[in-house]
């Protein structure tokens, strides 16, 4: 994989932050947690007036933040421990797993799956 660092890219500073809040609160500032649920809900909200509700992109935002909420309550965090890695991977490398599974669902799909 090669690295796709976009500095001049809103969406890749949304996600930088994440994930330097999220690794600051799985290092024991539990205050990361919050600011990652912050982030997360301002990139959705930012993403749902740019480009509406159902456009893809928000989809991604929003069970992104979803999965964040939820994992506030996991005490061992490692749904959080999950979330980091695939925060990596779209930081780095503009991979992530939320858009694979997301592109499969039948709302997002105008054929079938062969």
């Amino acid at each position: 994989m090669k690295l796709k660092i976009d500095l001049k890219s809103i969406e890749w500073w949304y996600w930088f932050v994440t994930l330097i809040a999220m690794v600051a609160g799985l290092a024991g500032v539990v205050e990361g947690f919050y600011i990652v649920i912050a982030v997360s809900l301002f990139q959705f909200i930012h993403f749902m007036v740019t480009y509406g509700f159902s456009a893809f992109p928000t989809q991604v935002r929003f069970v992104y933040g979803i999965f964040t909420i939820g994992a506030l309550f996991d005490p061992t965090r490692i749904f959080y421990w999950a979330l980091v890695v695939g925060t990596i991977m779209v930081t780095l490398f503009d991979r992530c797993i939320i858009a694979r599974v997301l592109i499969l669902m039948p709302w997002n799909r105008s054929e079938k799956l062969s």
